[in-house]
């Protein structure tokens, strides 16, 4: 039972059963009761509430300094965000739709930043570790079963992709999510390790072995990217560590060697057709759509052909470099927004017009007409002054966010954060947090509380 004299350890629990509703929502919503999946949609806003009227009973949302400044800065942009919109009834619950996919999880990431440590971080990442296994054999069984199978069906008939598996989820951009985060829990779990036995090193290479040969069985190019970026980052935070030179090279083992010698084998033996599956997809974008190539494809550049003299001529412009590598293209297409700032309004079409929830209730076929990413739809959205200011705030904060690793996360006891920090990181430069109360944002808000909790003083030295 809960003890009722320690709201502290209440908002722990019930942050916890939150957390794995929201892997099983997707269960409930295309298996269990596909006929109800949009009023089961907004159950996990019924559970939200009751954890933020006690977080609030308690003062366990402003109690730290800059949590109020927070939420001023938030109200600020929600209020400037209802000029789009008009005053009629759509109108207005529009805008409150586009408050819910933008700020939804925001007070669960103060509550999580007071109430949690890092001794809870460590127990959370273990229960994810236990789910690997049997998360494994559901993306194997959902890979080798026809389209038409149960494991495969959604609320909605047959999934988008079908091809490629969504595990507990309705559609395979949370399922990837959810594996990143698996990932990201592996290799901080392996970097906090204080020491490593035999057992441990065969313990966890299984687990990351499992977990290369779904990212595999994933088929989507966009995970490698961050897989791998992952997997170099957390090296490199290792190689200028002030661990023990023995217990490092056994972490590097764990995340480098054993990572890439496991994507070889796998990717040229047991999973070799999902794997050339993916290499087809590979660089298949149209880069003649990007507004990278739009406006800069004439140009050439001698910076790249230095940097692959072999692959990349002097003669070569933008547009077909683009066309040679356009999946690489397409992520730094996603950093290039200066085409919404010339394309949206002073005050912007509203806080969340061009969300997934906003545009299902305006009966816009289009989901992503005002573009599917945050920095250009922001913008969009928010105009091109306040729109584009929280843009380079996201921005300055993933930078902010790394220079702090780099000069303070490379003790022993806080390389646990690494791995959280990139995949935070990576969101805020070229994620969608913002179009759709879902489980892709749940867990960057979630992932960031659990790095700011470690800026908490009581944290530092655990």
């Amino acid at each position: 039972m809960l003890n009722i004299n320690n709201p502290s350890l209440i908002l722990k629990r019930l942050v916890l059963y939150f957390f794995f509703y929201m892997i099983l929502e997707g269960i409930f919503r295309k298996w269990i009761f596909p006929s109800l999946s949009t009023q089961i949609y907004f159950v996990k806003d019924v559970f939200l509430i009751i954890i933020y009227l006690i977080a609030l009973k308690y003062n366990l949302i402003f109690k730290l300094k800059y949590s109020k400044l927070f939420i001023v800065f938030i109200i600020a942009i929600s209020l400037f965000g209802f000029i789009g919109y008009d005053l009629s009834k759509n109108g207005i619950i529009s805008y409150i739709l586009g408050l819910r996919s933008y700020w939804l999880f925001l007070p669960l990431f103060l509550i999580i930043v007071h109430v949690y440590n890092k001794n809870d971080l460590i127990k959370l990442i273990r229960l994810n570790l236990y789910l690997i296994l049997p998360y494994f054999l559901l993306i194997i069984l959902q890979s080798n079963l026809p389209e038409t199978s149960f494991l495969n069906s959604g609320f909605d008939g047959t999934l988008l992709s079908p091809e490629r598996p969504s595990a507990f989820f309705t559609y395979t951009t949370q399922n990837s999510y959810y594996f990143l985060f698996l990932t990201v829990s592996l290799y901080s779990f392996i970097l906090d390790k204080k020491k490593l036995t035999s057992k441990d090193l065969i313990y966890l290479s299984i687990l990351n072995f499992l977990l290369i040969s779904i990212m595999i069985l994933l088929k989507t190019r966009s995970v490698y990217f961050y897989v791998f970026s992952t997997i170099f980052y957390s090296t490199f935070f290792l190689i200028l560590s002030n661990l023990d030179i023995k217990l490092k090279l056994k972490k590097i083992f764990l995340i480098l060697i054993v990572s890439c010698v496991s994507f070889n084998f796998l990717s040229q033996s047991i999973f070799e057709d999902q794997y050339n599956y993916s290499e087809e997809r590979m660089n298949t974008d149209v880069a003649e759509k990007y507004d990278l190539v739009k406006d800069f494809g004439d140009t050439k550049t001698k910076f790249i052909p230095k940097i692959l003299p072999n692959i990349i001529t002097n003669e070569e412009n933008i547009e077909t470099i683009c066309l040679k590598f356009s999946s690489l293209c397409r992520v730094i297409n996603m950093l290039y927004f200066y085409p919404a700032i010339s394309q949206s309004s002073l005050f912007g079409e509203g806080i969340g017009a061009g969300t997934k929830t906003v545009a299902i209730f305006n009966k816009i076929k289009a989901f992503f007409y005002l573009g599917e990413l945050d920095n250009k739809r922001i913008i969009m959205e928010l105009g091109y002054i306040v729109g584009l200011f929280l843009v380079i705030t996201k921005m300055l904060t993933a930078i902010i966010l790394n220079f702090i690793v780099i000069f303070k996360y490379r003790d022993k006891n806080n390389l646990i954060y690494v791995p959280i920090v990139f995949f935070i990181c990576t969101q805020l430069m070229i994620g969608t947090v913002t179009y759709t109360s879902s489980f892709i944002s749940f867990i960057f808000w979630f992932s960031l509380a659990l790095f700011f909790m470690s800026l908490k003083r009581e944290n530092r030295n655990l």
